[in-house]
């Protein structure tokens, strides 16, 4: 289990707060034992806190869970988003830079998005995924991109090259730190936007 700063650090509170320490606790217990495997109890126990501010701050466990989950996906779009006006190589370099440093600085974060998006299909209309679809589509519009193929699809596929190396390190591989990839990262995103 995480250390007492680490777990004084919050998602979407300020660090050291009451709400923080939820925060982080809740997320790093919904990694360690599912969703389904904690109760607002025990993670009120987990950040040293009553149960009851726990419910001043999120109405039910599902509440905190969505919030968790909302934080990271409008991080991650956010991400892809701030890379629209560069051109296709730079775009890539800084998109796989940005999401290995995310997912090393914040390794409970980015494990409860991959675990979890699933969870939560309806988040909301703009995502990673549609940001990511958009940039394609207008380095296909723009001709730097051969036209043709979904541009879903490659998004898709783009983005799966650091999400993949990312599940399997939270499965157990061999990894490391996803920052010490991104040369290998980005030569493979490259080839999956080019090749396809």
């Amino acid at each position: 289990m995480p250390d007492t700063i680490a777990k004084e650090r919050g998602v979407i509170a300020d660090e050291g707060t009451s709400k923080a320490k939820i925060e982080r606790a809740a997320l790093i217990l919904f990694v360690d034992k599912s969703i389904e495997g904690v109760s607002t109890k025990s993670i009120a126990a987990f950040a040293n806190v009553s149960e009851g501010l726990l419910y001043r701050h999120y109405k039910s466990k599902a509440d905190l869970a969505r919030a968790l989950m909302l934080t990271i996906h409008e991080r991650l779009t956010e991400l892809v988003r701030r890379h629209m006006n560069q051109s296709l190589d730079a775009a890539v370099s800084d998109i796989v830079r940005d999401y290995a440093a995310l997912a090393d600085e914040d390794w409970p974060l980015f494990a409860y998005h991959l675990l979890y998006m699933h969870r939560f299909p309806n988040l909301s209309e703009d995502g990673p995924l549609r940001a990511a679809a958009e940039l394609v589509q207008f380095n296909q519009s723009a001709g730097r991109l051969r036209s043709g193929v979904s541009s879903d699809l490659l998004a898709s596929m783009a983005l799966g090259v650091v999400l993949q190396a990312a599940h399997s390190k939270l499965l157990g591989a061999n990894i490391g730190a996803l920052s010490g990839h991104i040369d290998t990262f980005e030569r493979a995103v490259m080839a999956v936007l080019e090749d396809a």
